[in-house]
């Protein structure tokens, strides 16, 4: 009777636990994540001593082209050091909001460059949610009471371009 009471106990244990990795992998498995990061190398460049030659016409945008839970999107005249080494994104998605943190890997260079930069977002959320979006440092680091952009998106128009 004890070995009956001791197999059950040892049944029930490993159920609870098969069942709670199971919940923590559709967890994992459910939050967004990117995938095919590209990046340009500099389309233009200029001294950080002559900065206010930069054309006004160079303004940056981000833009997300919605397909189901994929998602396209793409960075337009980032201006990163000329050292930049390559661009960095990083994505978090909790309770409604998903953030976006782009960054160089290197900002030693005293001269800055446009860089283009593309990537997808896998298993995106299929509701309205807010995009924050920032500049960090060369380890993802940013402030977060300065977003670059903060908005309320919504996915049914198919596409957002956001100046940036």
């Amino acid at each position: 009777m004890k070995q009956l009471i001791i197999q059950l106990i040892a049944i029930t244990l490993a159920s609870i636990v098969s069942s709670s990795c199971s919940s923590m992998e559709d967890t994992v498995i459910q939050n967004p994540y990117i995938s095919n990061l590209e990046n340009t190398g500099c389309i233009s460049h200029w001294d950080t001593d002559n900065a206010e030659s930069r054309s006004e016409v160079n303004k940056g945008s981000f833009e997300m082209l919605f397909e189901g839970q994929v998602t396209r999107c793409k960075f337009t005249s980032l201006v990163y050091p000329c050292d930049y080494e390559q661009v960095n994104v990083k994505v978090t998605y909790t309770d409604g909001i998903m953030t976006i943190v782009e960054y160089p890997s290197s900002d030693i260079a005293d001269c800055r460059c446009n860089i283009d930069a593309s990537f997808t977002i896998e298993n995106m959320p299929q509701y309205d949610f807010i995009l924050k979006i920032y500049h960090g440092d060369i380890e993802g680091n940013y402030d977060n009471t300065t977003p670059k952009y903060e908005g309320r998106i919504n996915q049914t128009d198919g596409k957002i371009i956001i100046p940036y």
